[in-house]
């Protein structure tokens, strides 16, 4: 006979994987990091959170050739300048000026913000969105934490040594 208690943690499993499947997308890799893409919009701390509930961090995007093999995936939802384009990033804001990687704390070295970002509105802005403006063109922008986007989860590969 199968106890209670073990058939309830097997639903909620066969739940969860079935909710992030029909949340993820596409998986996207590149060089030592795999990617889940999700359009659902919520807001940073959601994002956050469903990002560490299944062993991934928010994308902390550290290069021009990440940002751009990420464009390229993103480049395949919606159409250009609608919501489906916009997607968080581990980027948050630090201190007046800065901004970090929130998941490891290393400040950015690369960056890529439009024109005239990031502007801080009405000192509301800390964190950091990608959008894809067009399939040529993605830029960040910093927002207010509290909007709703889609986001980018990020694992980083872990190579064993013998």
């Amino acid at each position: 006979m199968y106890s209670t208690k073990a058939f309830d943690s097997l639903l909620l499993l066969i739940s969860s994987i079935k909710y992030i499947s029909a949340l993820a997308t596409m998986p996207v890799a590149f060089s030592d990091s795999n990617y889940v893409v999700t359009t659902l919009p919520v807001t940073w701390s959601e994002a956050y959170v469903l990002c560490q509930q299944n062993g991934m961090n928010l994308v902390s995007i550290k290069s021009a050739e990440e940002q751009d093999a990420l464009a390229k995936a993103l480049s395949f939802y919606g159409s250009p300048g609608d919501s489906h384009n916009r997607y968080w990033t581990a980027g948050k804001r630090f201190g007046r000026n800065s901004f970090v990687w929130f998941t490891d704390g290393e400040p950015l070295v690369y960056s890529n913000f439009a024109h005239g970002e990031p502007n801080n509105i009405k000192g509301a802005e800390a964190c950091i969105e990608f959008v894809n403006y067009s399939k040529k063109t993605s830029k960040w922008n910093d927002i207010a934490c509290s909007k709703k986007a889609g986001y980018v989860c990020q694992v980083r590969n872990v190579l064993c040594q013998k």
